[in-house]
């Protein structure tokens, strides 16, 4: 008996200690809660507002007997309303809703940008009977901190989605990151990179210019775009290589400048753009080859006329001027003279139109008679005061040379005659510093920033290809009301002293 009433008095004991720790601790917690620098709340499921801290009430503004038994919707501003209702929705489920973002309103109207964690309060059953809230105003310190959190949460997710290849390099040329990219196109997933030399990844017959090159960029960082013209080679972990362009950036850390190295790969554009140089070369030669043929059926062309056609009509021109002064023919002398001044004129027509097509001085006596000769017949033609200059100009050039000059020259000129409204144009060649260089100047309107499209004309392009043609430089000068100069500019490699006729 004595046992049991020991007992009984131990488990009273017990009891009253644990009730008495339990009382402890909630004037703890609320001394805590009380005294906390946070807005700390609790409401009920509907949203009743059944408690209130000192730190609320610095929040807000209201006091407690203000807001007890109150809507939490009289702190949220209307916009805002959906919120309360996803964030209770949460609460039910036994979720909890930690550092949301948001506006409150304070007593006095402002808002107020706060940071809310809520959590469930359960009964001693484990059911969920309420919520509780923690609120902490988001001061500047705090926006910041959020502000380079989201950024950084943003580089991350670009630094993992981005579709080149990025590195992040050390000046030792050790690989400290490498973002996802990488594997595509190296073949290397990134965690295989970090750590190690950024030279593996670079051909071998290039690692050692490659090593003196990144301890010159450490050595003075700058920023270094895309699209320099730098053509680099990449080396994949299947040991092929490709071609690929680089950007670089430095950035600063606690382990010192680190350099930022953008990759791509160019193989495909490089392959295309040299097919497209290679269909454009093939275009030339084929101008070239068509041009060359042109040029030699003109010739045959001229010389036919030049030697058949008007030597026979030049003879019939003759026959019909000895004809018309026999006297036995004076009744019809008045029908033979105007036949023997049409034959005269189709002669000299037939020998402008051979001229045209290729002087046959041009051949004989060489390329700075032909132009001169051009000049006093495009003068007689047009009525544009033409004046020819040559100084030096080589005699015996090579056929091509000399033929596409001319016909630049040619080509000028007709254009002056189209297109200038000039009333003097001079032609001058020179040869002087291993370069035979021809200038057509005229002082008319030029070209008109909208009239750019006739340096894309066909005869102009006819112009620059025979420049192609003949290795030389072809430039086209014009301002609206200021004339416009064209210059062809063709390098002679070997030119000896008897080739020159001192001017």
């Amino acid at each position: 008996m004595a046992e049991r009433s020991k007992s009984r008095l131990t488990k009273s004991k017990q009891s009253f200690a644990e009730v008495q720790a339990r009382s402890d601790s909630d004037a703890l917690l609320a001394s805590i809660v009380a005294s906390s620098d946070d807005a700390i709340l609790s409401k009920t499921l509907d949203g009743i507002i059944t408690s209130w801290n000192a730190g609320a009430e610095r929040l807000y503004g209201y006091s407690e007997p203000e807001v007890i038994g109150n809507s939490i919707m009289m702190l949220v501003p209307p916009e805002r309303a959906s919120e309360i209702r996803l964030i209770l929705k949460k609460i039910r489920n036994g979720e909890r809703v930690v550092h949301y973002k948001s506006f409150r309103v304070a007593k006095d109207g402002h808002r107020v940008e706060v940071s809310i964690t809520v959590s469930p309060v359960r009964d001693s059953g484990g059911n969920v009977v309420g919520a509780s809230t923690i609120a902490r105003e988001i001061v500047e310190v705090e926006r910041v901190r959020w502000a380079l959190e989201e950024t950084a949460s943003r580089a991350h997710a670009l630094f993992q989605a981005a579709a080149q290849a990025i590195f992040i390099v050390d000046a030792s040329g050790t690989i400290a990151m490498a973002n996802p990219a990488t594997e595509a196109m190296f073949g290397y997933a990134a965690d295989e990179l970090v750590g190690k030399s950024i030279e593996m990844l670079v051909p071998d017959h290039l690692r050692s210019g490659h090593k003196d090159k990144r301890k010159g960029y450490f050595a003075s960082p700058q920023t270094r775009p895309m699209g320099l013209g730098l053509e680099l080679q990449g080396r994949r972990k299947d040991g092929t290589e490709f071609y690929a362009e680089i950007s670089l950036s430095s950035m600063q850390s606690s382990q010192g400048t680190l350099g930022v190295a953008f990759v791509t790969d160019i193989s495909k554009r490089r392959s295309d753009e040299q097919a497209i140089r290679r269909q454009r070369e093939d275009l030339r030669a084929l101008a070239g080859k068509l041009m060359s043929a042109e040029e030699n059926e003109r010739r045959r062309i001229a010389r036919n006329l030049h030697d058949d056609l008007s030597q026979t009509l030049a003879h019939l021109a003759i026959d019909l001027g000895r004809l018309a002064s026999d006297p036995a023919a004076a009744e019809i002398v008045k029908d033979l003279r105007p036949l023997q001044l049409r034959a005269t004129q189709a002669a000299e027509a037939v020998r402008r139109i051979s001229h045209e097509l290729h002087p046959s001085v041009l051949d004989d006596i060489g390329l700075e008679a032909a132009l001169e000769q051009y000049c006093e017949d495009f003068q007689l033609r047009t009525g544009i005061k033409t004046t020819f200059a040559g100084r030096n100009v080589p005699e015996g050039l090579k056929p091509e040379v000399a033929s596409g000059i001319y016909h630049i020259t040619q080509e000028s000129l007709r254009n002056v005659a189209k297109h200038s409204k000039a009333d003097r144009v001079s032609v001058e060649a020179e040869f002087a510093d291993g370069l035979l260089r021809v200038t057509v100047k005229d002082q008319g309107i030029g070209l008109e920033p909208a009239g750019a499209d006739a340096r894309r004309g066909i005869g102009i392009i006819g112009m620059r290809e025979r420049a192609h043609i003949i290795n030389a430089s072809l430039s086209i000068d014009s301002k609206a009301g200021q004339g416009t100069r064209v210059t062809v500019a063709v390098p002679l490699a070997e030119v000896s002293p008897d080739q020159i006729r001192m001017a």
